[in-house]
Parts: C-alpha cells; sequence; structure tokens
C-alpha cells in the first residue's frame, strides 16, 4: 500500500500519555509498537521511538529517493511499514516514522490474547533500550560523510597548530574560537561510530 499523505492518519491522535494499547502490522496483526512508545514527531506520520522488541521489525535498505533509507519492515509477513531515522528522542534516539496505513491500533481490553503475547514480549526485555540492527549498506553512506567531515576540521585544526597559527590565551575570544575545529570534529565523529555501532550492536 502506498503513503498517506502527511496529517491525514487517524492513527496520529493516539497519545502516548492518554492511550493504551499496541499497533499491530495491518497486514499480519503481529504486535509492533507499544503506545507508550508513540511520540509527536512533527512529521505528520505515526512516529515511535522503540519497537516493542528485536523480533517486531526487520531494517533493510531502501534505494527510492536515490539516497539510501533504512527502510522498516514487519518481522512476520515482511510487509512495508516505514522508514527510520537517527534523530528521535531518548531512550533510543530513533524515529520510526511509518504509514497510518500499515498499522493498526488495538487498545487494551480489546484482544486479551494480544495482551498476553506483548507482555511477556515487554517483560523479556525488561525495560531496556531496544536495539535492532541496521544493515551496512545502509549506514555507510552516512558514516563515510561524517568520517569524512570530522578528518576534514582535524586536519584544518592540525594544520594551524603546526604553522604556528594558534594564537594565546590573552587573546580572548579568539583563543577560544580556534578550536571549534576539534568540536565539529568531535561532533561528526560521534555521528561516524554511531552509525557504525547501529550495523554491528546485537539485536535485543
Amino acid at each position: 500500500s502506498g503513503t498517506e499523505p502527511a496529517n491525514t492518519s487517524p492513527l496520529n491522535s493516539i497519545k502516548a500519555t492518554i492511550d493504551e494499547g499496541t499497533f499491530t502490522c495491518a497486514g499480519c496483526n503481529s504486535p509492533l509498537f507499544q503506545a507508550s512508545t508513540k511520540y509527536e514527531s512533527g512529521t505528520g506520520w505515526p512516529s515511535f521511538h522503540s519497537p516493542l522488541d528485536g523480533r517486531a521489525v526487520d531494517l533493510d535498505v531502501d534505494y527510492k529517493l536515490i539516497v539510501p533509507r533504512t527502510e522498516v519492515r514487519c518481522a512476520t509477513c515482511d510487509g512495508h511499514l516505514g522508514h527510520v531515522f537517527d534523530d528521535g528522542p531518548k531512550p533510543s534516539g530513533k524515529r520510526y516514522c511509518l504509514n497510518g496505513v500499515a498499522l493498526r491500533f488495538v487498545r487494551d481490553g480489546v484482544d486479551e490474547e494480544l495482551m498476553e503475547e506483548v507482555a511477556e514480549r515487554a517483560a523479556e526485555v525488561g525495560g531496556d533500550v531496544v536495539v535492532v540492527k541496521q544493515p551496512l549498506s545502509a549506514v555507510l553512506p552516512g558514516a563515510a560523510f561524517d568520517g569524512a567531515v570530522a578528518a576534514l576540521f582535524l586536519g584544518t585544526f592540525v594544520q594551524r597548530a603546526s604553522g604556528g597559527e594558534l594564537v594565546g590565551a590573552d587573546a580572548g575570544f579568539g583563543a577560544v574560537f580556534q578550536f571549534f575545529p576539534l568540536v565539529v570534529r568531535a561532533f561528526y565523529a560521534g555521528g561516524f561510530l554511531n552509525k557504525i555501532a547501529c550495523a554491528f550492536v546485537d539485536e535485543g
């Protein structure tokens, strides 16, 4: 099924602080996300920071927009759900941005069997952050970019330092500003390491 226009899904009205239940796959009814993990991302599509567990969804690479994106698919029926991005809130830092047409919301008390399954699987996770391993081909382009920018800014600082261009502490703000390339380098180096870790971390 196609993606509905932004801000049109009835599931946008489900609030983590009010509604209790489970988002399931519209194709096979497998539990995917608990309502408590839903948040307002401002994108216009239902968004979540963590799946139910490491068995709920699978991640693949999507090249439909030429630039590789990490596609989210139902681990049970392989149905397309949406995409995941690295700009989400704590505790995972992920934004699972999903198609409302690919989901169903089942309120607690409607399906007792589903509630039992969700409770059991949530108990196995034990409150830990759910991490789903991303395919290496999806993280390499972003990691390569972050690594290149980090190397560029580190090289700029090293070049100035070796050329004796750094100023002393008595230069005031200039003395602080000269370390700006190192700050930028640290930021992008962190992004590089985080992306690489996403491809090798154990699922859970």
